[in-house]
């Protein structure tokens, strides 16, 4: 009995660590630190789920929890899947599909974690504990009137210069290299 007592907390903890994640991310563009670290908590929690229904199946509360997880993967499934494909880019990782680490802990990855959705670039600043999102804009840089060019194509990137509102990268390309400047969205007053 005292070995459930400390799965139900395990688990518990877990979903809040999921939960947590989810609210930092949403309203204040801040993830755990590293790519994979969130990633690696949902993955725990999704292993961890299993074993935590069968554990405890002859309760009622775990077969609405059980019930409640089915329908909402069936409903993220019924406008398209783009709500479950927008899960397993972003818990699978196959969302990012190029980054770079720059100078002074910043990163740029570009990401697309949706199916119908253009990639989008994320500079991000690497923290103790938390990243920060300092921008996150279309992935196309315009090289002259008539010529963008994709980030996700980038062979490599340098960090140029770096202000309190804007950041100025240098994306080296296959056949060519663009200096381009960012302007950054990140609140100079907030401590993370």
């Amino acid at each position: 009995m005292q070995k459930k007592g400390i799965l139900i907390r395990i688990y518990i903890f877990i979903s809040a660590l999921i939960v947590l994640d989810v609210i930092l991310y949403y309203y204040w563009q801040i993830s755990f630190t590293g790519y994979w670290s969130d990633r690696i908590i949902f993955w725990i929690w999704l292993l961890a789920t299993p074993l935590f229904i069968l554990s405890f199946w002859k309760k009622l509360w775990i077969k609405i929890y059980f019930w409640l997880l089915v329908a909402g993967l069936v409903f993220s499934i019924i406008p398209m899947a783009l709500p479950f494909f927008g899960i397993l880019l972003s818990g699978s990782g196959s969302g990012r599909l190029n980054h770079f680490s720059l100078d002074n802990n910043i990163r740029v990855q570009t990401v697309g974690y949706g199916v119908m959705g253009r990639p989008r670039i994320q500079l991000v600043r690497d923290g103790f504990l938390f990243d920060k999102i300092l921008l996150e804009d279309a992935e196309e840089i315009k090289k002259n009137d008539s010529t963008w060019l994709e980030v996700r194509n980038a062979k490599n990137a340098k960090l140029v210069s770096e202000s309190d509102s804007s950041i100025t990268v240098k994306y080296f390309f296959e056949k060519d290299t663009l200096q381009t400047e960012h302007i950054s969205k990140e609140k100079t007053s907030f401590n993370y």
